[in-house]
């Protein structure tokens, strides 16, 4: 007979005894293997989300509040032979025309049929058609929105050639109204998730007519989206990002950045103009680099024109270059016209003040004056006297009287007949010239230094050489993304946010862990005692010549035998596992994941790695059992001794010892370094605790049982301790399973998140912020001043004891726990640092020396003084830490990637982190940052409410607050959540996950008192004889069980006491951390249950085990 012939015939007849071993293995490969399915299926829904959102859009240039040619879309298609479609895309609110529906930060999509065909499934539609509106369907179902036909009204913003919150901006038509009809609803497989935003949640879309949507916003034939699709078949050529762009270069012209070559034949000269009245930078420097005559001009409205008494209102001043004066100008010089001089009485040598509004300053008006000497005075046929000078300033250029002006700023000085008269006959013609770098000085900002240039000609046609030169330096010398034109892979973005998000199946199986530690602990202990079982089969197999490692291979073949079995029963039990857990994760657990439906996939990989882990696992935590048995002599075995040695392994009192002083040195440490807060110090000074308690309890038991007995009276605690330690691995087996899974359950309890605990407190994680707000359209005015609530029609005891703090915001992908996929680019938020004071809780800072006020560090010259190494090109940044460390899967010290308006890349470094708070997902950095980098994001669209009150008048209050607000401030998209509520949002995720975990833990747990159960059985049913001997010696019948539960009541508490130790070190950072509140009643309850179900098992085995004639079990010994 052969060894496996032995292994086969072995497990046959004992085939009673493992069949507890095969569950245990199933147990353990079927947590394993489905928690690797739910990471396989979360990322497989993720990944067809993403697809469906893009349908076979591959690449997309979102221009924001540029403008490119739709003719733009025909040249780029011809040159990469694949489809574009061109869209204007704008933010917006939609309602029913009850108002019973509504919703905000919807996307407004004017779309022809070549948006269509780049749907997975092409509809049935080529266009939307005129005075209609195409809903998605989580659209449709926001506005309650039953069928076709029925009305909507969306309300979007209106594209503006400047920045609107710039001086010169009109401030009065801001967005556009429309009064529609459903023409039908967008299913998924027709782009109805459609979204360049890498997210899990369905956004609102509305689909218009391209052509009507243009000329409503008066943007003919003009588009802010195109949109790449995939080749049409797989011998097309590839391409990426960087061929695109290339071609996108090579196709792409001077309208589509908004600029335009006209020829001025009363000069003559080539002039550049641009629709967004100041020349971009990239542009400027470009134009005069490479055909080096250019002249800039800059010309800019003046207030006030002021000599002495007299004044005169509303006049155009030009900054020129020296080529263009008849005389140079020094820095405090001026020449002025014959009109304006004979208006105020002056010539050369005069003294002339010029008020302005600083360009630059916001919506907050800004008013400023420099004096000038007159350097001479010109005629008004002089060639200075050109209307052309002034550019395209909206609400001004295209009016016929200055009474038709629609300035972006209060005409507050009075215009006279004469004025009146001067701008019919002249126009912009500007009054006043400087030099033009007096002029940049004064009006030169973040938009542009320059509003023209200007290239002299000798004829027409060395002009139209010159314009061809000049569209041909443009193409060539300047990149698109210059100008933020930038094409991006968004499909393979798509697909890396969703590969890159968080690991569901690692996540699962640390959910599992303790469900799978104590099926394979069950697992060796069921194993272990059907060896015992067959101790006297392996004495005989050593007496009669095996030799001990071939009687080891012997069972470890069974056990892999065992261990394959149950490995492939436990992966039908994996699929169940990993459905009922999808299923909770979109009911029940729902708030971790955001989604009512995930679809299940199951990969070859993962049931691999499930049935080869597990099979291992279990294979070695056999072999553990097996090393102690190899070290037996045939004696032992025959006599049945083996299990019983009192030998203690050298040196493992001072291993545990050890690790008992590392947990106290390491919490000591993190208090003295003032780290009190840090939970992964605490957690694994938690875990060094637990395992040297565990270590010292074996050790104990060990020493009880050398203990010698001494001449004492027999007493019942030492009988019971030297019972307990006759089986010490047994024992410690057991203190272990119920250790640890009372440390869990404690553990992490503690950890669960309370947004209503302090939620008045500037630490907690609200801020001490009642209200969280946003806004679809950005809010220009600042709303703490009167003028700003005047303008939004909001009254002083609206707002009364009300602080509020704005944010501007670039947006990007939401970093926060809400988004499944990684973020790519996320949200950036500019704050003045100052607003921000001593609000919430820092738990990270880069600077060894904490500043004062840790939210300064935003200030560049502030953070230098803590970090000198900041560099120029890396920006400041605060986020909070879940997000930093899960989402952007970085830490503090780090730096993040990021592009400017102007595609230059620079850096946010991470400088510090606040815990636990309404941030999660938000990069903040310094508003002046802010504006440098991103000039078009005008206004501010997140704010953070603070009212002054406490308990239920605050309560109040917030809900007076907020109902002013959103009816002040409806048509710009303001909604207002309760700072409470929005951090709840993000605490459910980690409470859900919490719960899961203790869910998991809990079967966990009922393994440990089952594993405690067959401890109780087997120790029994050795001891029979034992137990006897109690009866012969006086002991009724009745005291033997309460005997052996009071034996094992010891293993019980001991196991609780050790994990409730263990636990309450792992917590301490919680406990001190603001927003946690310690659930002891449901933790009480928790571990009662745990005890009370641990002495049940007891009890019941107890009962089961001295049935019957105990004294036969003496005669046979």
């Amino acid at each position: 007979m052969t060894l496996w012939s032995l292994v086969k015939r072995s497990l046959r007849f004992h085939w009673r005894a493992h069949v507890g071993v095969v569950a245990g293995v199933m147990v353990a490969t079927a947590a394993l293997t489905g928690a690797l399915l739910v990471g396989d299926s979360v990322r497989a829904s993720l990944r067809e989300m993403a697809l469906a959102r893009l349908g076979r859009i591959e690449f997309a240039m979102d221009a924001g509040d540029r403008l490119v040619r739709v003719e733009a879309a025909t040249n780029l298609q011809k040159a990469l032979a694949r489809p574009v479609a061109p869209a204007l895309l704008l933010p917006g609110m939609a309602s029913s025309e009850d108002q019973r529906g509504r919703a905000n930060r919807i996307q407004v999509l004017g779309a022809d049929r070549r948006f269509w065909q780049l749907a997975n499934l092409e509809p049935t539609w080529q266009d939307v058609p005129r005075d209609a509106v195409l809903l998605n369907r989580a659209l449709a179902a926001q506005l309650q929105i039953q069928r076709t036909g029925q009305v909507v009204v969306l309300r979007f913003k209106k594209p503006s050639a400047i920045a609107r919150e710039a001086t010169l901006a009109t401030k009065s038509d801001t967005d556009v109204a429309w009064r529609l009809l459903v023409a039908g609803i967008v299913d998924d497989d027709h782009l109805g998730r459609f979204s360049l935003r890498a997210n899990q949640t369905t956004p609102y879309n509305a689909w218009v007519n391209l052509t009507q949507l243009q000329a409503l916003v008066e943007q003919t034939n003009r588009v802010n989206l195109l949109l790449i699709g995939q080749a049409e078949t797989t011998n097309d050529r590839q391409l990426d990002a960087t061929v695109v762009q290339g071609l996108w270069r090579n196709t792409w012209q001077l309208e589509d950045a908004q600029l335009h070559l006209r020829f001025l034949p009363h000069v003559p000269a080539i002039e550049l103009l641009t629709d967004r009245v100041f020349i971009d930078p990239p542009v400027a420097r470009v134009m005069l680099q490479y055909q080096t005559n250019g002249q800039p001009i800059l010309t800019y409205v003046a207030n006030l024109l002021r000599a002495g008494e007299k004044a005169t209102p509303y006049s155009m001043v030009a900054a020129l270059p020296p080529s263009l004066l008849p005389v140079p100008l020094g820095t405090n010089e001026i020449i002025i016209n014959s009109w304006l001089a004979e208006d105020l009485g002056i010539g050369p040598g005069a003294t002339l003040a010029i008020s302005y509004y600083q360009v630059d300053a916001g919506t907050t008006l800004i008013e400023r004056t420099n004096v000038f000497s007159v350097r001479s005075v010109v005629p008004m046929d002089s060639p200075l006297c050109d209307r052309t000078f002034m550019p395209e300033f909206p609400g001004i250029a295209e009016a016929e009287s200055t009474s038709d002006w629609d300035a972006g700023f209060p005409l507050v000085h009075r215009i006279r007949p004469k004025d009146d008269q001067y701008w019919r006959q002249y126009r912009g013609t500007p009054k006043a010239f400087v030099s033009l770098e007096t002029g940049q000085k004064m009006w030169g900002n973040r938009y542009g230094q320059m509003t023209a240039i200007r290239w002299p000609v000798a004829s027409q046609e060395t002009a139209s050489k010159l314009q061809s030169t000049l569209a041909e330096i443009f193409k060539q010398h300047l990149a698109p993304e210059e100008l933020s034109l930038r094409f991006e892979p968004v499909r393979a973005q798509a697909l890396a946010a969703a590969g890159g998000a968080q690991d569901f199946g690692g996540l699962f199986i640390g959910f599992s862990l303790f469900l799978i530690a104590a099926a394979l602990i069950l697992t060796a202990l069921l194993f272990r005692f059907g060896v015992e079982q067959r101790m006297s089969e392996a004495g005989l197999l050593l007496a009669v010549g095996f030799l001990p490692r071939r009687m080891q291979t012997l069972f470890l073949g069974e056990a892999f035998g065992l261990a394959l079995v149950g490995a492939c029963l436990g992966l039908l039990g994996g699929v169940l596992y990993a459905k009922v857990i999808l299923t909770g994760l979109t009911t029940v657990w729902r708030d971790a994941t955001g989604l009512t439906s995930l679809d299940f996939a199951v990969t070859p990989l993962s049931l691999a790695i499930g049935l080869v882990a597990s099979a291992l696992a279990a294979v070695g935590s056999c072999w553990l059992v097996l090393r102690q048995l190899g070290r037996q002599t045939a004696v032992a075995l025959l006599s049945a001794q083996w299990g019983t040695n009192i030998h203690l392994t050298k040196g493992a009192p001072w291993l545990s010892l050890l690790a008992l002083a590392l947990a106290i040195l390491l919490a000591l440490g993190a208090v003295a370094s003032g780290r009190t807060t840090d939970p992964g110090l605490f957690f694994g000074s938690g875990v060094l605790l637990l395992s040297g308690l565990i270590g010292i309890s074996r050790w104990g038991l060990s020493w009880w049982l050398r203990r010698p007995a001494g001449d004492k009276p027999i007493q019942l605690a030492p009988l019971l301790l030297r019972g307990c330690a006759r089986r010490r691995n047994r024992s410690v087996a057991t203190i272990s399973l119920l250790a640890c899974g009372s440390f869990v359950v404690a553990a992490i309890g503690v950890f669960r998140l309370d947004a209503l605990r302090q939620a008045e407190n500037p630490r907690s994680g609200t801020g001490g912020f009642a209200l969280v707000a946003e806004s679809t359209l950005p809010i220009l005015r600042d709303i703490n001043l009167p003028e700003g609530r005047d303008f939004y029609s909001l009254n002083d005891s609206d707002l009364k004891d009300t602080k509020i703090v704005p944010f501007r915001v670039r947006d990007g992908d939401d970093a926060s726990c809400l988004n499944l996929n990684q973020a790519q680019r996320p949200r950036v938020l500019g704050v003045q640092p100052e607003l921000l004071a001593v609000r919430f809780t820092f738990v990270r800072l880069e600077p060894k020396n904490k500043p004062p006020e840790p939210w300064l560090l935003l200030r560049r010259e502030i953070c230098r003084q803590f970090l000198p190494d900041l560099q120029p090109d890396e920006v400041p940044a605060i986020g909070d830490a879940a997000s930093i460390q899960w989402a952007l899967k970085s830490r503090v010290g780090d730096s993040l990637e990021y592009l400017d308006e102007q595609g230059r890349p620079f850096k946010l470094r991470l400088v510090a982190a606040v815990g636990g708070s309404l941030l999660q997902g938000l990069i903040i950095i310094d508003e002046d940052e802010f504006r440098q980098r991103f000039p078009g994001e005008s206004g501010h669209r997140f704010f953070l409410v603070d009212i002054t009150r406490s308990g239920d008048e605050r309560t109040r209050r917030t809900r007076e607050v907020a109902g002013s607000l959103m009816q002040a401030l409806q048509n710009a998209g303001f909604e207002a959540t309760p700072a409470v509520q929005r951090l709840e949002q993000f605490n459910a995720v980690q409470n859900t996950y919490l719960n899961t975990f203790q869910a998991l833990g809990g079967l966990g747990l009922l393994l440990g008192t089952a594993g405690l159960a067959v401890v109780v059985l087997r120790n029994v049913l050795e001891r029979r004889a034992e137990l006897a001997v109690l009866l012969a010696v006086g002991f009724t019948p009745a005291q033997l069980p309460k005997w052996v539960l009071a034996e094992h009541l010891i293993l019980l508490l001991g196991g609780l006491i050790v994990g409730i130790l263990a636990a309450g070190m792992a917590v301490a950072p919680a406990l001190l951390s603001p927003g946690t509140q310690v659930p002891l009643r449901s933790l009480g309850w928790t571990l009662l249950g745990i005890g009370i179900g641990g002495l049940f098992w007891t009890w019941l085995a107890a009962r089961m085990a001295v049935r019957g004639p105990l004294l036969t079990a003496l005669r046979n010994e």
